[in-house]
């Protein structure tokens, strides 16, 4: 039987080590690639299109719940399994209708995580049962609702993000594959929507919403 081919992404090196040594421990899996943000995870999954991507949400440059539609549409036989820290209801709706196949908190995946393997190599979705039923019974039943509900669409959280990590206009342009016009014109349209004053006032917003940590 051939070998799971798994991509680990997660910025933190301790935390990767630690999966990476986990996941081995099951057997016939091969680690093939450790990403340290999303866009590295989305080159990955481009370049070695594995069967299984261990993705956090809480990441550099590219945030893990965008990274996942892109990560579907370089490499759509790749399963992506979330592991975070977050049991917020918007966060686990959106990271499945992105295409995610299963959601575990970080707390227990020591436990859960061969499972959520075995479940998602057979086409089927797994939640960690610490997730309440509240959070996700009706998860896909209003397509309104989405990540970007808020005054921002996708792109400019994106953007948001990379420019409160303090990224410049080129870098984020080389980030994104857009010209650092197209950059200027989504940082306008954030300012304009979100009514920031400053740069300063732009990080405390990513914080808030989630897009960086402190």
């Amino acid at each position: 039987m051939d070998k799971i081919t798994v991509v680990l992404a997660d910025d933190h090196d301790l935390v990767r080590e630690g999966i990476a040594r986990l996941v081995e421990s099951f057997g016939n899996i091969e680690i093939v690639g450790q990403a340290g943000d999303g866009h590295e995870a989305v080159i990955l999954a481009r370049e070695k299109k594995p069967d299984i991507m261990l993705l956090d949400i809480a990441m550099p440059k590219l945030l893990g719940v965008e990274a996942i539609s892109e990560i579907k549409d370089v490499s759509p036989l790749t399963k992506v399994i979330v592991l975070s820290m977050h049991n917020k209801e918007r966060y686990i709706k959106d990271c499945m209708r992105n295409g995610a196949a299963a959601y575990l908190l970080k707390e227990s995946a020591v436990h859960e995580l061969k499972y959520a393997i075995e479940h998602v190599m057979k086409d089927q979705i797994f939640l960690s049962p610490a997730i309440s039923r509240n959070v996700v019974k009706d998860w896909l039943t209003d397509a309104k609702t989405a990540y970007s509900a808020g005054p921002l669409t996708v792109r400019e959280r994106e953007v948001l993000k990379l420019l409160a990590e303090g990224h410049s206009n080129k870098e984020i342009a080389a980030m994104l594959f857009i010209s650092p016009k197209t950059v200027e014109t989504h940082r306008y349209r954030i300012n304009e929507k979100l009514n920031l004053g400053s740069v300063a006032d732009l990080v405390r917003y990513a914080i808030k919403e989630g897009l960086i940590s402190v």
